[in-house]
């Protein structure tokens, strides 16, 4: 990926520089012209080096993880296969673009046994809450969408959680009686 980009950025500034040459109201100087084919010549060392097929790649792989997954994709990524199809996607919103997009949200509906076998994926951090701190415990979701409302879910709500890094973590909110789960898998 790195040759990738670095082929792109030496294009671009070739481009720049052949468009500074032309709009300059000067003649071609044998120097301008010298930097421009040896900047054309390393252009094509690294297309050789690179190759054509590992650039398209590269490329269709940039454009394919910006574009928008489908619900169950994305919870398969994160959970992996259900172990049944009693997942039912309420509301979601993917995570296109890292750093500007903060995070993955979903509301769902899933069997005990599907929630009993996220828990095990991973050691959790376990909080409990009362419906009635639901606005402490949702202060450091800021840039949560609208329908985002884990306190609806009960009186009782149990949050887990897991930091991956400082930057990356998961947190599932649930009620012990419910199977209506909210997610939101931050990473950045």
């Amino acid at each position: 990926m790195i040759d990738t980009l670095l082929l792109l950025a030496l294009l671009f500034c070739l481009a720049a520089y052949f468009v500074y040459i032309i709009t300059r109201q000067r003649k071609f100087t044998k120097t301008s012209i010298v930097v421009f084919i040896c900047g054309l010549v390393l252009f094509f060392i690294l297309v050789y080096i690179t190759g054509f097929e590992k650039v398209e790649k590269d490329i269709a792989r940039v454009i394919h993880n910006s574009s928008p997954k489908s619900a169950d994709d994305v919870y398969t990524l994160l959970f992996k296969k259900s172990i049944d199809s009693c997942v039912t996607f309420i509301n979601f919103k993917d995570q296109v673009i890292p750093k500007i997009d903060c995070c993955i949200w979903m509301e769902l509906k899933l069997c005990p046994a599907e929630l009993k076998r996220i828990i095990r994926l991973r050691k959790y951090a376990e909080i409990r809450f009362r419906q009635s701190d639901s606005l402490d415990f949702l202060k450091t979701f800021g840039d949560r969408p609208q329908w985002w409302k884990p306190q609806v879910i009960g009186d009782s709500v149990i949050k887990l959680i897991i930091k991956f890094d400082a930057d990356n973590e998961q947190v599932l909110f649930f009620a012990r009686d419910s199977s209506h789960v909210f997610i939101c898998d931050k990473a950045l």
